[in-house]
Formats: structure tokens, sequence, C-alpha cells
């Protein structure tokens, strides 16, 4: 809110450019928001807000919701399956010398 806009109108000027932006948009330049000069409490034609979003989920975000989870839990399903799986025959050997070396190191394997 502007508490004192006619001083502010005496003390400011629009620079030309931004009057030229308006111009090339059609948007007005004098007047309410609407650009009506006669009526300033007639803002037939103004910019509105546009539509507030609906309350609660929509169709949409409820299936977005659905595959999202979906694909978490598939994704946890893959993670527990890869870790309970069996090492193959060179993992197996690569671990067993890792110990084999730890405890010949004395090293702590915790």
């Amino acid at each position: 809110m502007i508490e004192a806009p006619t001083s502010l109108q005496q003390t400011m000027t629009i620079p030309r450019d931004h009057l030229q932006a308006c111009k090339d948009n059609n948007q007005p330049t004098t007047g309410n928001a609407a650009g009506n000069t006669v009526d300033l409490f007639d803002l037939t034609g103004a910019n509105v807000s546009p539509k507030p979003l609906p309350a609660g989920f929509t169709a949409r975000g409820i299936v977005a919701l659905v595959f999202s989870c979906l694909s978490a839990f598939i994704g946890i399903a893959v993670i527990a399956w890869y870790g309970a799986g069996e090492l193959g025959p060179s993992d197996l050997a690569a671990t067993k010398k890792v110990i084999a070396k730890a405890e010949v190191d004395g090293t702590d394997m915790k």
C-alpha cells in the first residue's frame, strides 16, 4: 500500500522503456487496474488471478502417488534380493582373501 500516492507521483517518473513495454503488450498505462479512467471503481476487464487449486487429491495425483509407492517397493525388493543373493566364485574367493589377511594382520573386522 502506498501512503501518499500524489506525492509519489510528483517525485517519481516511470521510465520510457517501461511505458513502451506496456504499449507493446496492449496494457493500459493510465487509470485503474483495468485501465478505466472514468470510473475508478469499475474493474471490468482487469486481469484476475487463476482459479484456486482443487481441495484434496485429484485423480492424477492419486495415480502418481500409487505408482511412486509401487516403484519404491519394487526398488526395496530388488535391493533385498541382491543383498541376500549368494556370492559368485570370484567374489567368494576375494572375500576369503580379505578375511584371511585381516586375521594375519590382527585387524578388527567390525
